[in-house]
């Protein structure tokens, strides 16, 4: 073998392994993550994109009815699009605030162009009978059996390594 071929063989073979440990190391995966607070414990995410919308369902503590509130990902914040909901009495708004819609309609209350933004959002996710669910394309996930019951956790948009997808839980896959 030649010299000068010896060390393009060598200076792929390190290109490559440069590659691969961008690949694994470097924070490029847009997801919102689910981070254990108020314990030591493998995080969630869920691999999103900008403009990309999901929803987190409970059952109200009180009314024991279904609460939905949306959020769209975008420039790295959550931004609320829209709350759904049964009851307007303790806890749940009876109206919308300025530049947002109220609409009563098939027995529920719907509330769109929630303004505002957040960097995250804090949950404790029930044990009882909140079960927080997230929905994504369709799919839906228990938090609790993604983080256990009784958690605290952040949501909030991230950027993760693969690495880090491979040591956490992956929704939608």
């Amino acid at each position: 073998m030649s010299f000068h071929r010896k060390y393009i063989i060598m200076g792929m073979g390190l290109l490559g392994f440069l590659l691969a440990v961008v690949w694994a190391f470097y924070p490029y995966r847009s997801v919102v993550a689910f981070h254990q607070v108020d314990r030591q414990g493998s995080n969630a995410y869920m691999p999103i994109t900008d403009n990309e919308n999901f929803k987190l369902k409970f059952t109200h503590s009180v009314h024991l009815s279904d609460v939905i509130e949306e959020y769209e990902v975008k420039n790295g914040k959550l931004y609320p699009v829209q709350m759904i909901y049964e009851d307007t009495a303790i806890g749940m708004p009876s109206n919308a605030d300025e530049g947002e819609t109220f609409e009563a309609k098939d027995g529920k209350y719907y509330i769109s162009n929630l303004q505002g933004s957040h960097e995250s959002i804090n949950l404790s996710v029930g044990k009882v009978r909140a079960d927080h669910t997230i929905i994504y394309k369709k799919q839906s996930y228990l938090l609790k059996d993604i983080v256990g019951a009784g958690s605290v956790i952040r949501i909030e948009p991230d950027r993760v390594s693969n690495w880090e997808l491979m040591r956490g839980e992956t929704l939608d896959e």
